[in-house]
């Protein structure tokens, strides 16, 4: 039986003749929403409304107590931390005068977001922040809708795919979704990534891929599922013995997935002259390197050992988090590519040097399917109980956000 309900064993079966409308009659629902774009629209609202909360308890917090002091508007903690320099490579480029090593730190930002700003600053009437929060904005919503479809495709529940849409817009990370940051054209990317792999579209997930990794190094992890999920067709045509023809285009995906990247990592790498330019730029200028995770050990136990900081504990709790739900999500019937994707997402996210630990939720954020078990856990539960839990944790995320940066000066 296909979603719709719609049985195509008996769909041929007469039914009931309809009467004809009368002429001049306007038939009832023509300017409804049609029946495939009503769940992921759904979706989209769903994520449209925890942003309203999420902004609106931002602008209230920052006039109050310890907030006012810093005496931030909406619109500066909107543009506040990486939003910075984004905002810069959209106007002046990547001006690196070579050998000068702070001024080197303009490539740890890919140019995909930068670029987008751009497409959009040019018209009259937009400046840079406006052109940004444009991008972040209509991202996410494309994040949403990819998300609650991603969601049918896997599990064939709307009530899930919905949720799945509710909880990644609170994470502890959501924070950037309302600002000046490539999250959320990063998401956008990969969930619709996701989509096309499921759907059989190899050229699309090659292509949506290959733009990602113009917009953050994450896109490692796009890479690694759409090289997973490539070899399993492309293994299982050839058990097959199936031509050429028939799976080519899982080769090409696979093919085409890497080269946005590795496009930014070579440019970078004739910038600065060094063939490791970019992990170089990473490791001196940023302090950001891979660690296997020490680091991130390190601050966990003295968070749990020792006398940590509010911030400390709020931090250490979101990874402990993400580190239980990975594992819980490794129990879900889903392909084993997605799995791929999740896993390599939460292991680059904890085992980069932990200089910005706050920075780790909003690492974690491209890992969607991390909500997938915790989605299905809710389903049972009245939506009279899910709308106000949603609203409250909307305002946690917020308020979550807004203490690491404004009162313990840590960016997101």
């Amino acid at each position: 039986m296909s979603l719709s309900g719609v049985n195509p064993d008996i769909d041929d079966v007469p039914g009931p003749a309809r009467p004809e409308p009368e002429p001049g009659h306007r038939a009832r629902g023509r300017w409804s929403v049609p029946e495939p774009f009503r769940l992921p629209l759904t979706g989209v609202l769903i994520y449209l409304g925890i942003r309203l909360i999420s902004v609106a308890t931002t602008g209230y917090l920052l006039g109050q107590g310890k907030y006012r002091v810093r005496h931030w508007s909406l619109l500066r903690w909107m543009r506040s931390s990486d939003g910075g320099h984004y905002r810069a490579i959209a106007v002046h480029g990547y001006a690196y005068p070579p050998g000068e090593l702070a001024h080197a730190s303009v490539f740890s930002w890919f140019p995909g977001y930068p670029v987008a700003i751009d497409s959009l600053a040019w018209l009259p009437w937009i400046n840079i922040l406006t052109a940004g929060l444009i991008v972040t904005a209509v991202a996410g919503m494309a994040a949403a809708w990819g998300l609650t479809t991603l969601g049918l495709k896997l599990t064939g529940d709307s009530r899930i795919s919905l949720l799945l849409v509710a909880i990644w817009g609170v994470a502890p990370g959501a924070m950037v979704l309302s600002m000046t940051y490539a999250e959320a054209l990063f998401c956008a990317l990969a969930i619709w990534t996701l989509v096309a792999l499921v759907s059989g579209r190899w050229l699309t997930a090659g292509l949506l891929t290959l733009a990602a990794g113009t917009v953050r190094s994450t896109a490692v992890a796009l890479i690694l599922a759409v090289f997973t999920a490539a070899a399993i067709a492309v293994a299982r045509a050839v058990r097959a013995r199936q031509p050429f023809a028939a799976w080519w285009r899982p080769l090409a995906g696979a093919l085409l997935a890497p080269l946005g990247l590795l496009a930014f990592l070579g440019y970078v790498a004739a910038a600065t002259h060094r063939l490791s330019g970019w992990f170089w730029v990473e490791g001196h200028v940023m302090h950001m390197t891979f660690d296997w995770g020490a680091s991130t050990v390190r601050t966990t136990q003295a968070a749990l050992l020792g006398k940590p900081s509010v911030a400390q504990v709020l931090v250490v709790g979101a990874v402990l988090a993400a580190v239980l739900l990975a594992l819980w999500s490794l129990t879900e019937p889903i392909p084993v590519y997605l799995h791929v994707y999740t896993v390599v997402v939460v292991i680059m996210a904890l085992t980069t040097s932990a200089n910005w630990v706050s920075s780790k939720p909003r690492f974690l954020l491209p890992a969607v399917l991390l909500a997938l078990p915790v989605a299905r856990l809710l389903a049972p539960v009245r939506t009279s109980v899910l709308v106000p839990l949603v609203a409250v944790l909307a305002m946690a995320a917020a308020w979550f956000g807004l203490y690491l940066t404004a009162i313990v000066g840590w960016a997101p």
